[in-house]
């Protein structure tokens, strides 16, 4: 029927990659950095910014996601305003 016509097709055309699919590396760097740099310095009372190369990497990585996928005006303070009625 119907239903199984539209289920046939969502799984012939899958959704696209969620922003940032691309970075998972470079976030996966960061949560190590970070997950060491709290237990190991922060909860010990060091509380001395770390991981600061790693943040980067990864958020320049989103960045040019979300500008790849058109998705960048999400993050601006004033994003265009939607046209009136």
């Amino acid at each position: 029927g119907a239903a199984g016509e539209v289920r046939e097709k969502n799984m012939s055309n899958p959704p696209p990659a969620a922003p940032g699919k691309g970075c998972d590396e470079v976030r996966k760097q960061y949560d190590e950095c970070f997950k060491s740099w709290y237990t190991d310095k922060f909860l010990q009372g060091n509380s001395t910014p770390a991981c600061l190369k790693e943040w980067e990497d990864y958020r320049l990585c989103m960045l040019a996601s979300l500008k790849d996928k058109k998705l960048l005006h999400l993050l601006e303070k004033n994003p265009p305003s939607t046209p009136k009625p």
